[in-house]
């Protein structure tokens, strides 16, 4: 089966649409005799599913360098921006017992990966994990052990209960 993506002349990988076949017909010489060109029904088409900005095209601002906080996570502009996609972030908490926290601490105490990169700087997992009050994955993992809450009964993996019948 053919891939839905091309590899462009600059090396990004980009979805195959509108202007790859019409410029794939071209270059073989399929096209038809004056139609070279790209219908005006079929730029209103492509118009419609773009997402265009003032500048251009661009990614949202929390998967760009602007949106990332040089000290770990995402500064306002990158929450802001995450948020007009349907997510719902808020700043990390830093200190005391809050749910969230203990929520990101047993979530990155299981995350694999390095704390440095190759070059000596801390990778965004370890700057995540400065920004929200832990040393270390080893720290994370024990605050979470520490404060997460027993849940109570319930659930299919519980021990069978005895039978009260015989």
């Amino acid at each position: 089966m053919a891939s839905k993506y091309h590899t462009t002349k600059d090396g990004r990988r980009a979805k195959k649409g509108l202007y790859y076949y019409m410029n794939r017909a071209k270059k073989r010489g399929t096209s038809k005799p004056g139609k070279g060109t790209v219908s005006d029904e079929a730029l209103e088409r492509s118009a419609k599913t773009a997402k265009k900005k003032k500048g251009g095209f661009k990614t949202p601002a929390w998967t760009r360098k602007e949106g990332k906080n040089p000290s770990g996570g995402l500064n306002a502009k990158g929450r802001r921006s995450a948020k007009k996609e349907g997510s719902n972030l808020k700043p990390p908490v830093s200190k005391g017992t809050n749910s969230r926290r203990v929520s990101f601490a047993a979530r990155f105490a299981g995350m694999k990966g390095p704390m440095k990169n190759p070059d000596g700087s801390p990778t965004r997992k370890a700057l995540a994990l400065k920004k929200w009050g832990f040393g270390s994955v080893e720290a994370a993992r024990k605050f979470a052990a520490k404060h997460k809450k027993k849940k109570e009964g319930g659930g299919f993996l519980e021990p069978p209960v005895e039978n009260i019948f015989e």
